[in-house]
């Protein structure tokens, strides 16, 4: 990214007392999990923002027929490993690549080495599971989480923290194989990815400005799922309550054992992002 563009962002938040400060944005630590449709756009928003500190986590390479979503490359990375593609565009962010496609177990361990108090996640990735697991860790470890799917025209968006309502509360759980069709057979528009992506990374940045502030405030940010049909201009905000009984929001931490899963359907929210 332009370095010229990350100091006018920067200064811009400056001027506004209502943003985020840019000292708390650029000493948060944004853990990226996917660097796909959903991923390459919020890391371009998380720079223009005035982060510095991110992880990026994707095990896969650039692939040609993924460009038009996937807008951080080019043709001339094609083959290349994501995350090394990711840091050669974005040098103005210090990114700390992680060539992995995470579980449950193997993202529980990474999460261990980073303070709560300094942490957002965006869940970007196409693994249904991985996003349970990512619901289910921050409200175990106080970590805010931002989740987000697209499929087709539409999207869905919802920002996760302690006393709100989390993922599980609206899923309960990742969908059966048989309701889980190929990311490649369903299909999704750019423009819709890259909305949604910059989407998170405006939610992940008013969480970081909340981390400051404590649980009031970013209770005041979470738990509205905000879902989006771009084909037919629908907007739909959903204001759903903890549900009664739900482990998740009881802190009891994902199953680390728990099978994988690609993309949902769907009748289980829209989960396809890649």
């Amino acid at each position: 990214m332009n370095p010229t563009l990350r100091t006018r962002s920067a200064l811009e938040l400056e001027r506004a007392p209502e943003l985020p400060s840019a000292a708390l944005i650029a000493r948060t630590r944004f853990v990226v999990l996917g660097a796909g449709g959903l991923g390459c756009p919020a890391l371009l928003g998380l720079a223009a923002a005035g982060a510095r500190r991110v992880t990026l986590v994707d095990d896969d390479v650039v692939d040609a027929s993924n460009l038009q979503r996937q807008v951080l490359y080019s043709t001339a990375d094609v083959g290349m490993a994501k995350t090394l593609a990711a840091r050669v565009q974005l040098r103005g962010l210090q990114i700390t690549p992680v060539r992995a496609r995470l579980d449950a177990r193997a993202l529980s361990e990474l999460l261990e080495d980073y303070d709560p108090r300094a942490t957002v996640v965006l869940e970007c990735s196409d693994d249904p599971a991985l996003k349970f697991a990512a619901n289910d860790l921050g409200l175990a470890r106080g970590i805010p989480v931002v989740i987000a799917g697209v499929q087709r025209w539409r999207g869905q968006v919802l920002a996760v923290a302690r006393g709100s309502a989390c993922y599980r509360c609206l899923y309960e759980a990742p969908p059966p194989p048989e309701l889980a069709p190929a990311c490649s057979a369903v299909g999704i528009m750019g423009s819709v990815a890259g909305l949604f992506g910059h989407w998170m990374a405006l939610l992940a940045v008013r969480l970081a400005g909340a981390l400051a502030e404590g649980e009031a405030a970013l209770r005041s940010l979470a738990g509205r799922m905000q879902a989006m049909d771009l084909r037919d201009m629908r907007i739909q905000t959903l204001h759903p309550r903890p549900r009664p009984g739900c482990r998740a929001c009881a802190g009891a931490g994902p199953d680390l054992d728990a099978p994988r899963a690609r993309c949902s359907s769907a009748r289980a929210g829209l989960q396809q992002n890649q």
